[in-house]
């Protein structure tokens, strides 16, 4: 995700990934303006899921234009660009797409005797 000018006390990270392996990129916390913008950008090949939490984001994700409320989400495939606008609070969530997650080898829990 890129963002335009959007101050850094409207974002706030909630999780990176931090172990290898994990599927979850990141977890963003955005509260925009009018002015603000948010870009998903196709180069980065990662899903997106954005929840709007309160208010209206606008969204053009290639040729289509969505409207967006409170409760609804949108969810952007890998390699598709997408720029979203509104005065809204938006929760992000960025995965790996399951073609590179399936090709992760298996993890499996350890397990500690008592």
């Amino acid at each position: 995700m890129i963002v335009t000018t959007v101050n850094s006390d409207d974002w706030t990270c909630l999780a990176r990934r931090g172990m290898l392996f994990a599927e979850c990129e990141s977890v963003d916390w955005w509260q925009l303006s009018e002015k603000d913008v948010l870009r998903v950008s196709a180069v980065h090949a990662v899903e997106e899921a954005v929840i709007v939490l309160d208010g209206t984001v606008t969204a053009q994700v290639g040729d289509e234009t969505l409207s967006l409320r409170s409760g609804q989400v949108l969810l952007v495939p890998h390699r598709t660009d997408a720029v979203l606008s509104g005065e809204a609070t938006v929760l992000t969530v960025r995965v790996m797409p399951s073609a590179v997650s399936s090709a992760l080898p298996p993890r499996i829990p350890e397990l500690v005797s008592p």
